[in-house]
């Protein structure tokens, strides 16, 4: 790690880091510690690991009110969070346990782990049978002593009946259901860390689910090409995945790729094998053209251009000066040989920099601001002839030519609706426990066909404002859960919890883990971090929602299995209590002794009972 320490800048190992040493971030750096920005550089930090916001978020050094919200603190990086864009100097106030990460850590280690529905099931069945049994085997040895039988045969007779009676086959048929039922999940891409939580599953009453990764792709792909025409005219469709461009939409994917600051690794291979390095919207916009025919190496290599103004936080834009030429966007109007300048960046300042008309202005930013409020991350593009008072180093150019925007959305799973609408008929609801933006969290929503208002949405800031019992009030008509903290999610799931609800929690990131370990159910994706893997106790290999549908499908059943065994155990070990109390009370001999009771019980019990772990799927246990 580079630290400054008495005026020089050396490399020191992270564990040696202490408050007030400042330290130098750059591009692909992990920073090792929370840290205040002293200064910075086209800044931008991925922070999903921590707060679950999808996209690298801006830094700069501003001050920010220490009352912020972990997410909305600009003028901080977090320790384990990833440099993504741009570097900066700044200044460690926490190391270990006192960062945002020790302080989840410490939440986990705190939190503890409650019996699974099967566990506390069985509990309460072994505390009700052994009562029952007491009772009903010490009235046969009464009975029988009181008949005339000696004390000594009837009190064999007791203990015989009292093993025999106890299923003690049950846990070995139970744990081979269960393991029977975890080679079934492994093989539709479920991983079940702890075998008891296979039956946890099926008892599943409400499925809290993060957006990104689960619900979502987690890759960004371009929503929308739109003109300004097409602004002006509310074409805000609503996001989904181009497959075809019309020629105005290829002229502003081309000036997006020009001003793209991204470097092919291996350029030889095919485009869907390439490996891009610059910022994560651009390299999305390069593999994004690769799929709609739009090559970046085709048009690096055939437009005369260069960078002028690489993109930065400031500014909120770059900019590229291109040649007028056979390849250059047609948009540009001019002579061949002449310079332009393009823009790409924040569409917002794009559009008020530009010459279009009040009420033009006016239609487009509205476009723009819906399009936002979809999900979408949105990119401006406007252009203009080099004139001499331009000056490129002091971010002057005067009145420029908008032509339009590029919006990326993170598209939903395919097989997401049909999963939810399967476990929604099955009873079990669904409702998104999110850190991003409430934008973001509410245009998901609304693309699974769901109602997200202000009724039913609750942003963490609002629920830090509510009492526990106000609290528990609110929370069932809501769907969405958006901008939340660790310490929110663990209290959304704890009020779940106390409705009576079995509740399964899916996650991603260190941020998630509290909420993993207390959930009845915890389940991470696989591309989710170690940390919430670890404390998981599904994890979904192929990130897929469809595969907690067949978990809980795969639940059920081993619950039904279960059920089962245990009616089939209790009959058979019951018959024996009848027969020999009836016996004893009708004046009859006794028709097993002790040694025939415990060997037709062992034989009769605990093979035959390991069968129903076997069992094929029926009709009643697909998921309705």
């Amino acid at each position: 790690m580079r630290v400054v320490r008495d005026g020089a800048e050396f490399e020191i190992d992270v564990k040696e880091l202490v408050p007030g040493d400042i330290i130098h971030l750059t591009l692909g750096a992990r920073v090792p510690a929370d840290a205040r920005i002293i200064s910075a550089n086209n800044l931008m930090i991925d922070e999903a690991v921590l707060t679950g916001e999808s996209l690298p978020v801006d830094k700069d050094e501003k001050p920010i009110s220490p009352a912020a919200e972990v997410s909305e603190r600009s003028d901080v990086v977090y320790g384990g969070t990833l440099v993504v864009q741009g570097g900066c100097m700044a200044v460690v106030y926490a190391t270990g346990n006192d960062t945002e990460f020790g302080k989840i850590a410490k939440m986990v280690s705190e939190s503890d782990r409650e019996g699974t529905p099967l566990q506390r099931s069985i509990r309460s069945f072994a505390w009700i049978v052994a009562q029952i049994l007491l009772v009903v085997i010490g009235a046969v040895v009464i009975i029988g002593v009181l008949s005339g039988n000696p004390l000594l045969d009837m009190f064999l007779i007791g203990v015989a009946m009292s093993v025999g009676a106890i299923p003690e086959g049950l846990p070995i048929a139970m744990t081979v259901i269960l393991a029977i039922g975890v080679e079934r999940l492994a093989k539709k891409k479920g991983v079940v860390r702890k075998l008891v939580a296979a039956e946890a599953l099926g008892s599943t009453t409400l499925i809290l689910t993060d957006k990104t990764g689960t619900l979502t792709q987690a890759k960004m792909s371009i929503a929308n090409i739109l003109t300004l025409d097409d602004l002006i005219a509310g074409k805000c469709d609503t996001p989904h995945e181009l497959k075809r461009l019309r020629k105005e939409q290829k002229d502003i994917l081309v000036a997006g790729l020009i001003n793209s600051d991204v470097v092919i690794e291996n350029p030889s291979q095919k485009p869907e094998q390439w490996k891009l390095d610059g910022r994560s919207l651009e390299v999305s916009l390069a593999r994004e053209g690769a799929r709609l025919g739009v090559l970046l190496s085709d048009i690096k290599d055939r437009t005369e251009s260069n960078e002028a103004v690489p993109f930065n936080s400031k500014d909120k834009f770059s900019v590229s000066l291109v040649k007028k030429g056979p390849h250059a966007p047609s948009f540009i109007k001019g002579r061949k040989g002449d310079k332009f300048y393009v823009f790409f960046g924040a569409p917002e300042i794009l559009l008020e920099q530009s010459n279009a008309k009040k009420e033009l202005y006016v239609k487009g930013r509205e476009a723009i601001d819906v399009m936002a409020s979809s999900g979408q991350r949105v990119l401006g593009i406007s252009y203009k002839k080099v004139q001499r008072s331009d000056d490129p180093q002091k971010g002057v150019f005067g009145k420029t030519n908008f032509v339009g925007t590029i919006g990326f959305h993170d598209p939903i799973r395919e097989d997401v609706p049909q999963s939810i609408k399967d476990v929604q008929e099955a009873g079990v609801r669904v409702k998104i426990v999110t850190g991003d933006h409430r934008g973001t969290a509410v245009a998901v929503a609304q693309e699974l066909g769901w109602e997200a208002d202000k009724m039913n949405v609750l942003e963490g800031s609002e629920i830090r404002g509510f009492s526990d019992k106000e609290f528990l009030s609110h929370i069932d008509g809501v769907n969405v859960f958006a901008r939340v903290t660790p310490e929110d999610k663990v209290r959304i799931l704890t009020a779940f919890k106390e409705r009576g609800e079995i509740v399964a929690m899916t996650g991603d990131g260190v941020n998630d883990a509290p909420s993993l370990k207390k959930a009845d159910i915890g389940i991470a994706v696989g591309s989710g971090t170690d940390v919430s893997k670890e404390v998981a106790d599904l994890v979904l290999l192929d990130n897929s929602f469809k595969t907690i549908t067949l978990a809980i499908e795969e639940g059920r059943r081993i619950i039904m299995n279960i059920r089962k065994v245990v009616t089939y155990l209790l009959s058979d070990s019951l018959d024996e209590v009848f027969l020999i109390g009836g016996s004893l009370l009708l004046g009859f001999p006794l028709p097993l002794n002790a040694l025939q009771i415990l060997w037709v019980n062992f034989f009769s019990d605990s093979f035959p009972s390991v069968a129903f772990a076997f069992e094929k799927k029926r009709e009643f246990l697909i998921m309705r």
